[in-house]
């Protein structure tokens, strides 16, 4: 009960998503770009900066979400100084099919990396938050050999982890559908199977080959912090580092930002993993 009140509680303080002028006027002067391209028949959007930098940092957001989860990293100097960004609209969320969920990991996966894939460069970091840390992870199981490095941000990763909530049967019925907002309705379509995606992708952790950073708070009540340890667990030679924060909720994002900037830094810095 005190996850769904809190989860109430959140649609009612959030905006998930801003319009794309809004989020020039946000970053003022900062030359934020927008794009989208058709994969299929879903429209992918996506926000981006185009310094010409050797090292593209790719964001994915969690559940619910939108690119600007992370518009505050487009600010920071010392990502601008040597990184161009971009942050993409996963399926269902922001302007990318708007309302229409994609519960599967393999097909978000493909569709995020045919946007990334209009960027040329040999250098790439994953960093995906939430339930974007399985998205990223899904990304480097099946294209082992087109990024450098990735970041989990607490992850829901581990299938154990994943309980059966009694709200979200209420919410996937025509009744709770009406009564819930539309940000919500598309987390829970994807969320009631991530528990199946998870299992399907246990024997894919093998093919992650890349440097890895796990950050997780001890007081995440969205996402236990037993799913570091299943990180662990599951990439015993790419696992560079797991930052525990003591006393932290899910938000670290916003809380906590400089971590995954150091973290970013450190992939960065570290030797390359292209064959």
């Amino acid at each position: 009960m005190k996850k769904i009140v809190f989860l109430i509680a959140l649609a009612v303080a959030c905006e998930f998503r801003i319009d794309d002028s809004e989020a020039k006027e946000t970053l003022e002067t900062i030359d934020i770009q927008f794009g989208d391209l058709t994969v299929g028949q879903r429209n992918m959007h996506y926000a981006y900066t185009n310094l010409e930098r050797d090292t593209l940092i790719v964001f994915i957001h969690g559940s619910p979400g939108s690119w600007s989860a992370f518009i505050d990293f487009f600010k920071a100097d010392s990502l601008l100084d040597r990184f161009d960004m971009i942050s993409v609209d996963r399926p269902g969320f922001g302007e990318s099919g708007f309302g229409e969920a994609e519960a599967s990991m393999e097909m978000q996966a493909y569709q995020i990396n045919e946007v990334l894939n209009q960027f040329p460069r040999k250098r790439k970091i994953l960093i995906g938050h939430s339930l974007g840390g399985p998205v990223v992870a899904r990304m480097a199981m099946d294209y082992p050999n087109e990024y450098l490095g990735m970041i989990l941000v607490a992850p829901s990763i581990d299938p154990e982890m994943e309980k059966d909530e009694w709200y979200r049967g209420v919410i996937d019925t025509q009744v709770g559908a009406f009564f819930t907002p539309k940000e919500f309705e598309v987390s829970n379509d994807e969320i009631l199977p991530l528990k199946k995606e998870l299992h399907d992708m246990l024997p894919l952790w093998e093919q992650i080959k890349i440097p890895t950073i796990v950050i997780q708070g001890t007081e995440d009540s969205l996402v236990p912090k037993e799913n570091a340890a299943f990180a662990q667990q599951m990439l015993p030679d790419s696992l560079l580092e797991v930052h525990l924060l003591e006393d932290v909720n899910h938000f670290i994002p916003w809380s906590h930002p400089e971590e995954i900037i150091k973290a970013i830094r450190t992939v960065a810095n570290g030797p390359s993993y292209y064959p």
